[in-house]
């Protein structure tokens, strides 16, 4: 179900009271090993996993992800596999019960009952999380970033993609599904960073940055965020040119296309913008089209690449549960445990 229409849900029910809202007793990161647990989750993916039973057959389980706004949890259906996964839509809210366990050192849920809840029972903000942070300021301090851009063209790029709807859009959007800033308005946040970050580059390193090209690189670097997630679904799902294409490719095609249709932009400018698009995740393993082969793209990939591991750790250590001590659980996209500071445990 799109946000638009929750949201639509969510007001007709608060207008008629709150009892048809569900009483929400527990949430993720509260859930605990060995225990019986019945929760409302948002189901963000299930795929059917094919298993040689005890007795020689083939048999079915079903894999789901699902979560709150506190994180998220595996877990596994294993009767009625097939029914339950064609009967299950993702990107919707479900009552789950079931028992914690653990899976290589994870938490999983074995779910042994599945209840569908109608829009009216869901509190949205118990599956939205949003940044804490105003977005309209956040906004018009990127703004004022942009009007900063002296070279023509690309003041006149910027001005092309920038429109209205954009606009809107970039405020709303997630700079990605779980690794960092997985929040509505964390494009936008995380777009700041990035920027102050080549900034500070600028003026201790900048003898041959192109403070123009890098800072409109950083403003551009994940635009193609906003075709790869589908910014009406609850959970953010990836849209068939996110999966196929990537926001690297979707985002350089932008530029591409918006670059033709200003006359005489120049033709070196546009290859290097291009270039950092496609080069700002640093190495091919992590998704780069290219290495970052001129220093404008290097100093991209290194502010965008401090803000998103920084965003992780920030991540980790506001989660942790303080009862577990100072370390974080492994968590697997880092591949380590994080350690949390003596102001995060006594927060």
């Amino acid at each position: 179900m799109a946000l638009d229409q929750l949201l639509f849900f969510m007001t007709m029910g608060r207008s008629f009271g709150r009892r048809a809202i569900m009483q929400r007793k527990i949430y993720v990161n509260e859930l605990e090993l060995g225990k019986e647990c019945e929760i409302p989750l948002a189901l963000y993916e299930k795929r059917l996993h094919q298993y040689t039973a005890k007795n020689g057959q083939a048999a079915c389980a079903l894999m789901l992800t699902l979560g709150d706004k506190t994180g998220k949890i595996a877990a596994v259906l294993w009767d009625n596999a097939q029914n339950y996964h064609a009967s299950l839509a993702a990107d919707q809210v479900h009552l789950f019960q079931g028992r914690v366990g653990e899976y290589r050192g994870q938490p999983q849920l074995t779910i042994n009952k599945v209840t569908p809840l109608a829009a009216a029972q869901i509190e949205l903000d118990d599956y939205v999380v949003t940044s804490p942070l105003d977005r309209e300021v956040l906004w018009r301090r990127l703004a004022a970033v942009m009007q900063s851009i002296q070279e023509p063209s690309l003041r006149t790029l910027l001005d092309h993609i920038f429109d209205a709807p954009t606009k809107r859009n970039f405020t709303m959007a997630p700079a990605g599904r779980e690794v960092h800033h997985a929040y509505i308005g964390g494009l936008l946040e995380h777009t700041l960073e990035v920027v102050a970050y080549a900034t500070s580059m600028i003026e201790e390193q900048g003898q041959y940055l192109d403070r123009d090209l890098l800072l409109t690189g950083c403003i551009l670097h994940d635009i193609g965020k906003l075709e790869e997630y589908d910014l009406q679904s609850l959970c953010f799902q990836t849209t068939d040119r996110g999966k196929l294409l990537g926001h690297l490719q979707i985002g350089a095609e932008l530029v591409a296309r918006e670059a033709n249709r200003i006359p005489g932009f120049p033709a070196e400018l546009r290859l290097e913008l291009e270039h950092m698009l496609l080069s700002h995740h640093g190495l091919v393993e992590w998704g780069a089209v290219q290495p970052p082969k001129t220093i404008n793209a290097m100093a991209l990939h290194l502010a965008d690449l401090t803000s998103g591991r920084l965003g992780q750790f920030s991540r980790i250590i506001s989660n942790h549960d303080a009862n577990n001590g100072s370390w974080s659980n492994w968590d697997r996209f880092l591949a380590r445990s994080v350690f949390v500071p003596d102001q995060a445990l006594h927060n």
